[in-house]
């Protein structure tokens, strides 16, 4: 099994936002960027900026509009000194029923809107928007159970996808063989440049994800990816495979993989338990529509991102 693996639990439906997920998500980004050249880091934060924005611009979602000063509100907690400002501001907000989607489309694009101005005119220094990112993705983090798991198929399926930029994809083609054998509806994405790839893996139904890196060079491609993945496929299970993942398992486990296998009897077996946990999700979250869950659960309002 994985060293680091965030399955042994399923957060409530109930919950606004985990602050254990919060919490460990920001100091396990904090470290991976430790880790990381500074070019590098001022690519992931730039990466969370533009994909968190955007998200606010592909839907009208028109029952609550937000203000310039509520916006700026939240900027200012994302950069302050307090690092749970921010986080406690989102968690205020949905208790009082502001919905996940209002939180994600409205506040959290907005503020990174407004941050990537600030960052341009020079309002705010490369250390503050860093900071910022970090924190607004380790909420998103916070909120993944609220996402919806796509619908599950009666086939056990998945993308398997080599990191953008790698030539070496033999070791992918041969696993998607393999576990097609087994029953897997396996759709394989090789050759794509980074921007190409997110937005395939996004119009993909499937939820399970294998990135296969073809060795410790991919870090931080593999990073960039990652943390895209994140923002636009919350509800997906994330795994990572291929050659030196063992050597930069530590490296790995900071990213928020839901999985790291050193082998196929390892990828079998995490990706056995991610179905499964896949379809106990699907099955809740349609008791929940049937009108058998909580009064918090809300109707999701755009095809991508299903958010409860």
């Amino acid at each position: 099994m994985p060293r680091e693996q965030n399955m042994s639990s399923e957060p409530s439906f109930r919950e606004p936002l985990e602050y254990r997920v919060y919490e460990r998500s920001q100091a396990n980004i904090l470290r991976l960027k430790e880790r990381l050249p500074e070019d590098t880091v001022l690519s992931l934060a730039r990466e969370v900026i533009r994909r968190v924005a955007s998200k606010g611009q592909k839907i009208e979602y028109a029952t609550l509009v937000t203000s310039d000063a509520d916006l700026e509100k939240l900027c200012r907690e994302l950069l302050s000194d307090d690092p749970k400002a921010a986080v406690e501001m989102i968690a205020g907000l949905r208790a009082e029923g502001v919905s996940s989607e209002q939180i994600y489309l409205k506040y959290l694009a907005g503020a990174a809107r407004m941050l990537g101005e600030w960052w341009e005119q020079d309002k705010a220094s490369f250390s503050q928007v860093t900071t910022a990112s970090t924190r607004m993705l380790a909420i998103m983090r916070g909120m993944r159970h609220l996402f919806e798991p796509a619908a599950t198929a009666q086939t056990k399926s998945a993308v398997f996808a080599s990191v953008p930029g790698e030539d070496h994809t033999l070791g992918v083609k041969m696993a998607a063989d393999l576990f097609r054998k087994e029953g897997w509806d396996i759709s394989l994405k090789l050759g794509l440049k980074h921007d190409a790839l997110v937005a395939e893996i996004e119009r993909e139904p499937k939820g399970i994800v294998g990135l296969s890196m073809s060795g410790r060079h991919s870090i931080e491609k593999l990073s960039k990816l990652v943390i895209a993945l994140h923002i636009c496929c919350p509800q997906a299970y994330l795994l990572v495979s291929g050659q030196d993942v063992e050597e930069t398992r530590p490296t790995l486990a900071l990213m928020g993989f839901d999985g790291i296998a050193g082998s196929v009897e390892e990828a079998r077996e995490q990706m056995a338990a991610f179905w499964e946990r896949k379809t106990l999700r699907s099955s809740a979250q349609r008791d929940r529509n049937n009108g058998n869950g909580s009064a918090l659960a809300e109707k999701p309002v755009f095809p991508k991102l299903h958010i409860q």
